[in-house]
């Protein structure tokens, strides 16, 4: 057996020895995703503690180890590791370069029925082609101001030969260049106004590896395609546009779905479009086909010859879309190019007594560019049904014909608040045919959710759906005003579609604390009213015992920072100081906070040593259920404000575990202040969104998420709000 063999055994058997209590693997080695140097992997992980043996399964088709099939199941273990890519072993000839490897543990327990499902990991070992350019491939613009082309070395790349040229074809045949041993290259003559294609060639001293031509342009050429390169979902309806040439005469427009075709097209291929005179930069291709792949070239041309374009591509979408709010602006009247979100959605403000809606932002930007499900704007929607409904309506110019490519499902997608007052949420076609979205309190789910609506619905209610004049997104009971609430709600992306869409996530928890009641301050600021409490919301638990001093307002440090507790944002930052408290603007009103070092600042009990006794507290949620989610898909998400200390007494560490089922809890994300860590959380991480992947094994129906803050003492704080937890529905 190799030295290093040897040596990677007797660390993972000693690793093995650290196992911690929860059921289940984790920690996979090589980390998910990871990028291998060698041709050969010891795979470990870290056992849960009752694990008595382990299935190992791995293949290079995901599904396959998904699922257990196609030969991926390697047998059966009670080490917790496998070894691959040697003779005796899976892949006896060596793992191949270029190709991604899954691979999944599952656990069985002591008890001898019980096994935990792993999840599905990762790892790969790099081509042997050169990847990853710079420029990268299909830049524009680049200045040629000492231009320097660099590239990632293929897999034990010795050498590399490089190309570059302005005529494809020359680039791609040329061979016989000088090898070089350094990944980069400086071109000696690049010029504005010009397409340059390059292509590196690798060298292991076996055999030379042809690489794949990359292209870009200098200022001046022709560029910014619109639709983007590579953009998806777009319009059959679309026009084709571009920025030209800054010194043409004229342009020449290619279009075609093979790449090739339209790459070496001529004037006289099918793909040729047409000349356009300077000033047109507009192609209208007709109709497009639904859900196709395009690809398209502008050439420029010059007295003195042309210069082919690079070859862009798109592809049409699988839907006919009734709004995506992408095209509404922030030009106001007279301006021929105003085009704001309310002119086109009436809602209520010129009859607020019988209307309660009011649609889009008062002062610029009009539409809503934070709080998207798709693109960059969403439409956001107040209502308000005190003695009224509320109602929106758009006069439709395209699609009317909502039979066009056989669709028959009307998808819109909303996003609303906890806090919001419940209400009926509707749609109306041409101002008559009603339908209500199934859930009553949809206006409170604060997640971005699907609602689909099958056509048939309006089509019964005496619908033309060959016409469809109007459409009505409506809060209420259609013509039955009635004394009730107010609230916003974002919508994003109507369309039409031949088929139903998943509807997203489902909300499982949504806790901003607000609902936490306030009282008076013990010992920060005495007697200050409605700005703290250590009662949790119902359900939730806090867990202070490892607090020195805890249950003892003389020696327990400052009484309201012993612990997870809860109080107003704004005050705790001005009692303690600021000292950056105040970069917390992902939280609002009510945070949950774990402040060591605001506690440090009063009394602890005789004898304390931070060194020995740490500030350790717990936050648990109540039991969460999850029986309706598919396995692995359940994310926890939250606003974050965490910053760290660290020294020879000060090792603020931070974790959030899982206990699924009220097994032993598994950890789910771990941040640590020593900057030598890989779990190591800097102090620039004051104001965050976080999302956590939970990994909810199948056979799971609840969990609890924990909190921790632990190994503290005179440290920083870490304080949560906005927590959510989400999974896909089965």
């Amino acid at each position: 057996m190799c030295k290093k063999l040897i040596c990677l055994f007797s660390i993972v058997l000693v690793l093995s020895l650290a196992g911690r209590g929860w059921s289940g693997v984790s920690n996979p080695n090589p980390p998910d995703g990871a990028l291998l140097d060698d041709t050969w992997a010891n795979l470990s992980w870290q056992p849960g503690a009752k694990a008595a043996s382990f299935d190992v399964y791995l293949g290079d088709n995901l599904d396959d180890v998904k699922n257990g099939t196609g030969g991926t199941f390697r047998g059966k273990q009670t080490l917790p590791y496998f070894v691959v890519g040697f003779p005796g072993y899976p892949y006896p000839d060596g793992l191949v370069p270029g190709t991604t490897y899954y691979w999944r543990v599952d656990e069985l327990q002591t008890d001898g029925t019980t096994v935990h499902k792993g999840g599905v990991w990762s790892f790969g070992v790099p081509a042997k082609t050169a990847r990853a350019p710079k420029p990268a491939d299909g830049a524009q613009f680049i200045d040629p101001t000492n231009l320097t082309l660099t590239w990632t070395p293929g897999f034990r790349a010795k050498l590399h030969t490089v190309y570059f040229g302005d005529d494809f074809d020359v680039v791609s045949n040329a061979a016989g260049g000088i090898p070089q041993g350094v990944a980069s290259y400086k071109p000696s003559e690049v010029k504005s106004e010009k397409v340059y294609y390059w292509r590196v060639d690798e060298f292991d001293s076996a055999a030379t590896y042809k690489g794949n031509i990359w292209a870009f342009t200098t200022p001046g050429a022709v560029g910014n395609p619109q639709p983007a390169n590579a953009a998806a979902d777009v319009q059959t309806t679309a026009k084709l546009s571009w920025t030209p040439a800054t010194n043409a005469a004229s342009h020449q427009v290619y279009l075609g779905t093979d790449k090739e075709a339209v790459r070496t097209a001529t004037t006289a291929s099918p793909e040729y479009k047409g000349s356009k005179a300077i000033g047109d930069t507009i192609l209208d291709p007709g109709k497009l086909a639904w859900h196709s792949t395009y690809y398209w070239r502008v050439d420029a041309v010059y007295s003195t010859g042309t210069v082919k374009g690079l070859v862009w591509s798109f592809t049409t979408a699988d839907f006919l879309a009734v709004d995506d709010f992408e095209s509404y602006n922030d030009v106001d009247p007279p301006n021929p190019a105003s085009n704001r979100i309310f002119d086109k959605w009436i809602d209520g403000f010129a009859t607020p007594t019988t209307n309660g809606a009011l649609v889009g932002n008062n002062l610029p930007p009009y539409a809503e560019r934070t709080v998207i499900h798709g693109g960059v704007q969403s439409m956001p929607y107040s209502y308000d049904n005190n003695l009224k409904t509320s109602e929106a309506t758009m006069t439709l110019v395209y699609p009317r014909d909502w039979t066009e490519s056989d669709v028959n499902t009307l998808t819109l997608w909303f996003r609303g608040n906890k806090n919001n007052a419940a209400e009926r949420m509707y749609i109306a076609l041409n101002g008559s045919a009603v339908v209500y979205n199934d859930n009553p309190k949809a206006s409170q789910i604060s997640i971005w959710t699907g609602w689909n609506t099958n056509l048939k619905a309006f089509a019964d209610q005496g619908v033309n759906l060959k016409s469809v004049n109007t459409v009505t997104i409506g809060f209420g009971t259609k013509n039955s005003p009635a004394a009730s609430g107010s609230g916003k709600v974002h919508f994003d992306d109507i369309r039409l579609a031949t088929a139903a869409v998943p509807v997203g996530k489902i909300l499982l928890l949504d806790e901003d604390f607000e609902g936490v009641v306030l009282g008076t301050s013990v010992e920060e600021s005495a007697g200050t009213k409605d700005v703290w409490t250590d009662t949790p919301p119902p359900g939730w638990k806090v867990d202070e015992s490892g607090v020195p001093g805890v249950g003892n307002r003389a020696t327990d440090g400052v009484t309201e920072w012993a612990g997870w507790a809860f109080a107003n944002k704004d005050w705790w930052a001005s009692v303690a100081g600021d000292q950056r408290r105040t970069e917390f603007t992902l939280g609002q009103g009510t945070v949950a906070i774990a402040d060591p070092d605001e506690w440090d600042d009063s009394d602890h009990p005789a004898g304390y040593n931070v060194a020995i006794d740490s500030y350790d507290t717990w936050l648990s949620t109540s039991p969460i259920d999850i029986s309706g989610c598919t396995a692995g898909t359940v994310q926890l998400e939250f606003s974050s404000s965490w910053r760290p200390e660290y020294d020879n007494d000060y090792h603020q560490t931070a974790t959030i575990t899982a206990s699924f089922n009220g097994s032993e809890p598994v950890e789910v994300l771990r941040w640590e202040s020593d900057s030598a860590s890989r779990n190591y959380k800097a102090d620039n991480s004051t104001n965050e969104t976080i999302t956590v992947n939970v990994d909810n094994p199948a056979w799971a129906t609840s969990v609890v998420l924990t909190f921790g803050l632990f190994d503290a003492g005179n440290d920083w704080w870490w304080a949560v709000d906005n927590i959510k937890v989400t999974g896909l529905p089965k």
